[in-house]
């Protein structure tokens, strides 16, 4: 077997989950141990083990003493490396270093060039590191399909928190959904425009907040914003929504993005509206896109799908696509190629 990987801090295990948690936990199932050091440090609980392979550190002066497979996300830990001895370098592109992640440029290509394998959430991320290293995959992202699956039966057994789900996000009108971070790569004009004219529908957002909402928009009745969430709680404010959107402007940041909210959306069995990212767009045949910047257009797209995207039918159909894009089959892809430049049979 490898050497255990450490993942060096960049933001919690809890509550969240981000492309790191999902993969790193997934191939601590196939038998890899990982060892996941918080942005949180408690010297009195130095590590948490949440199962036989995997655990969280929460004091890095606590780490053992020995060689690891080093997992590098944030650019800047390129230049802690030395501090650890370490057999292997995997290094994540989840993003294009531009706008709000342009403070990274700087290490960008040193984590394509230093590492032993580079993975690559999207097309356009793996095409850009393949002019600089042979050792890129391509790894997009996924879903924990099973957690998100009984999300569209909505008779089924109660799911965790799905009594604050009720509360927060039921409607007898049709409810959009989204969950993910506030940010600035939101369309915020597009937002206002569904919401003022679709004014009998309810729209629903999960996720911090890290970006101004337009006054308009944070005043419009018939938007709620739910702030952050377990991310375990999930499926139960999916069985209240109608829909699903993703409502991104279009620019090299997004162009670059595989978003992870579409596999988790599809899972649930949602209807799926989208601008036309170009990640999103190979998944036409499940997710209803429209164009940029053309707000009609993102109305009529939500319209149709509540009216004919309801159907078991075409919930099947959605969550099908999904289980094709599970973080195990991820993973699975990543473990082969860790084991194949570690000259580990697998």
């Amino acid at each position: 077997m490898t050497d255990p990987i450490l993942y060096l801090p960049c933001f919690d295990f809890l509550p969240h989950r981000q492309r790191p948690q999902h993969l790193l936990y997934q191939l601590s199932l196939l038998g890899f141990d990982v060892v996941y050091c918080n942005v949180t440090q408690n010297k009195e609980r130095p590590f948490i083990r949440l199962n036989d392979h995997f655990v969280i550190c929460q004091d890095i002066q606590a780490l053992p003493q020995r060689t690891y497979t080093m997992w590098v996300s944030h650019g800047p830990y390129l230049d802690e490396l030395h501090r650890f001895s370490h057999s292997l370098l995997v290094c994540d592109l989840a993003d294009a270093t531009v706008g709000p992640f342009a403070i990274f440029e700087p290490w960008q290509e040193r984590k394509i060039k230093e590492a032993d394998l580079v993975l690559c959430a999207s097309e356009l991320l793996f095409a850009e590191a393949s002019i600089l290293t042979d050792r890129a995959l391509l790894v997009r992202n996924g879903a924990e399909t099973e957690l998100f699956k009984p999300a569209a039966d909505k008779l089924g057994p109660t799911l965790f928190k799905e009594e604050e789900a009720v509360y927060l996000a039921g409607s007898t009108a049709p409810v959009i959904g989204f969950w993910g971070a506030v940010a600035g790569w939101l369309d915020f004009e597009l937002l206002l425009y569904l919401a003022q004219n679709r004014p009998h529908y309810l729209f629903v957002f999960i996720g911090a907040i890290s970006y101004p909402i337009p006054d308009a928009l944070a005043a419009m009745p018939n938007v709620r914003w739910l702030g952050d969430k377990e991310y375990e709680s999930l499926p139960a404010f999916a069985r209240q929504f109608d829909a699903a959107i993703i409502p991104f402007v279009k620019n090299e940041l997004t162009e670059h993005a595989n978003p992870i909210k579409m596999y988790e959306y599809l899972a649930a069995g949602l209807p799926v509206v989208s601008t036309d990212l170009r990640e999103v767009l190979a998944h036409g045949d499940v997710v209803r896109v429209a164009p940029s910047g053309k707000h009609a257009a993102f109305a009529a797209q939500l319209d149709e799908a509540l009216v004919t995207d309801r159907s078991s039918s075409s919930v099947s159909a959605r969550q099908e696509a999904a289980a094709g894009h599970s973080w195990a089959q991820r993973a699975r892809a990543v473990a082969e190629a860790i084991r194949q430049r570690s000259r580990i049979p697998g």
